[in-house]
């Protein structure tokens, strides 16, 4: 056999051997606006030295939320799997389809140079994949989400002493999508609530997208009290069902045995409490009550001087608006309640000026 005769043989077999096979699929194909549905594209092949390189085109996702995507290199069956997965929500109802992607494959071939003899060289090629199109049926108007969940409240303690907090977490689960939902809220009748923070983790489980939110509260009251129900309201797909579930109320003993949040004030403070609560919360209600502790054992030059301060701040706050009184204000406060250095007086006194002269 001939030289050119071998290198043809040569390049069928390894034609052959490096063929290479695309697919994609989803998890369903009739779901509902707003449930997750999984988008795998799969790029199958035998490696050797023929195929080279492969990059991938990802589709145009115009009509649908993606919530993650993930991508998993593995072997099966002698061959290596490549695999690119989408979680995603369809936007709209109807028929929506999937845009175009495509795998760009590069192979190592042979071409005859200038001189006829066989070299080596790199071809790129495109091979696509198949659109997809499902249907997603109209969500029922009202419902917070698509899903089956379960919500839970629990507290850390249901025992407390006034103005000290009990912490409450409010825990949103189940099968479904909660990214769009609205955060829960929680509000009792003569009770401070402050919402200390809020976490989402979601991932797949079997054919479940396994969604869960957890919010965190904290809770002051004077007097025993009552945590209601919270409500959350979903469809549920798997049913067909409007299904509705509620956390069970926790009662909360609050004892005498703490420290009251009174406050001994001149009858000119009083006029910017509530603008003061209402910016600082919690942390600078409990930083004014250590601010009066303390100032009980220093000499009386010493309280005229916190008093002044305090009046100085009160009247910022009112202006809150303005750059240099906000910026005052911060300095005032971090000074007063976490022990910072002592701001420039006759900058603030200055802006003062500036602000009443402008009213």
């Amino acid at each position: 056999m001939s030289l050119r005769g071998s290198l043809a043989a040569i390049l069928t077999v390894i034609s052959s051997v490096s063929a290479f096979e695309l697919h994609v699929q989803a998890s369903k194909t009739e779901l509902f606006q707003g449930e997750p549905v999984a988008l795998t594209y799969t790029f199958s092949y035998t490696q050797n030295d023929a195929l080279v390189d492969f990059r991938f085109a990802a589709p145009t996702l115009s009509h649908f939320r993606v919530l993650d995507s993930k991508t998993v290199a593995q072997k099966k069956s002698g061959r290596e799997l490549w695999t690119k997965c989408y979680t995603v929500v369809p936007m709209q109802s109807g028929n929506v389809q999937t845009g175009p992607a495509a795998m760009n494959v590069a192979k190592r071939t042979y071409k005859k140079d200038a001189w006829g003899q066989w070299m080596p060289a790199l071809e790129w090629s495109q091979e696509r994949y198949d659109a997809l199109t499902l249907f997603a049926a109209p969500a029922p108007s009202g419902v917070q989400g698509i899903g089956d969940f379960v919500l839970s409240a629990r507290t850390d303690s249901n025992q407390t002493r006034r103005g000290e907090p009990v912490h409450l977490t409010l825990s949103l689960r189940g099968c479904g999508d909660l990214s769009l939902s609205e955060p829960l809220r929680m509000a009792i009748s003569g009770v401070d609530v402050f919402e200390e923070g809020r976490s989402e983790a979601a991932r797949w489980k079997g054919e479940c997208y396994y969604s869960e939110r957890n919010q965190t509260f904290a809770l002051v009251g004077q007097k025993d009290f009552t945590i209601p129900e919270v409500q959350f309201r979903s469809f549920d797909p798997k049913t067909n069902r409007v299904v509705r579930t509620r956390s069970v109320p926790i009662e909360v003993n609050v004892s005498g045995l703490g420290r009251p949040l009174t406050y001994h004030t001149t009858k000119e403070e009083i006029v910017g409490y509530t603008t003061v609560i209402v910016a600082a919360a919690g942390g600078f209600a409990a930083g004014m009550v250590l601010t009066l502790l303390l100032g009980r054992r220093r000499g009386k030059t010493a309280r005229v001087r916190v008093d002044s301060m305090r009046r100085t701040l009160i009247e910022l706050l009112k202006h809150l608006d303005d750059r240099e009184a906000q910026q005052c204000a911060e300095a005032m406060e971090k000074h007063l309640y976490e022990g910072a250095e002592v701001p420039d007086e006759a900058a603030m006194e200055k802006v003062l000026r500036r602000l009443r002269n402008k009213t």
